[in-house]
């Protein structure tokens, strides 16, 4: 006899979806030819969570004041209370659950384990910046707590097409599913 198994409950993550990496003239932007297919792709998966009354996390990077050294070489980027720690409007989802990290992994939030622990979450589906720095840490973070990572290709993006690729890649290896936007379907099952 063969056992049923019910998909994983899912939770759709956003990653540092804000001014200083998207705008113009933002302190660290990602590459300017990534923006406009990231955003499509993102507004897929969001339009896909929806649909299923899926959950949302948008993870904003809030970087504490205190953190000379970082911040100088993250060119003063996404700080706490500034402009370019706002989240960008083209990225927002509603009803989607906000929270701020001061580190790479979202992890170091606690909310997050919680959030993730109160829905029963067993997947992230993941979209967002960077993916060398805060869509590599995250992933590890979320496969070092056993939860399975997707990690939606087209959703993702980096200071160079070289570096979001090699960064896809070795997530791969460690385990993350690399999908198409086209492949999200968040909801909680």
């Amino acid at each position: 006899m063969e056992i049923e198994r019910s998909a994983p409950r899912r939770a759709l993550v956003l990653l540092d979806f804000q001014e200083d990496f998207l705008a113009d003239e933002g302190r660290m932007p990602v590459a300017r030819h990534q923006v406009m297919s990231v955003m499509a792709a993102t507004r897929t998966a969001i339009d896909h969570a929806h649909r299923q009354q899926g959950l949302i996390v948008k993870i904003g990077n809030e970087f504490k004041r205190r953190d000379v050294l970082m911040n100088a070489l993250r060119r003063r980027a996404a700080i706490a209370g500034s402009p370019g720690a706002r989240w960008d409007p083209r990225f927002d989802a509603e009803n989607a659950v906000y929270l701020s990290k001061w580190r790479s992994d979202a992890f170091c939030n606690p909310a997050l384990d919680l959030l993730i622990a109160e829905h029963e979450v067993e997947q992230l589906v993941v979209a967002g910046l960077y993916a060398r720095a805060c869509v590599t840490a995250t992933t590890r973070g979320a496969l070092a707590r056993g939860l399975s990572v997707q990690l939606i290709t087209d959703a993702i993006a980096c200071r160079t097409d070289r570096s979001r690729d090699a960064a896809l890649e070795r997530l791969g290896r460690l385990g993350a599913e690399l999908i198409g936007s086209q492949e999200t379907h968040v909801g909680v099952r």
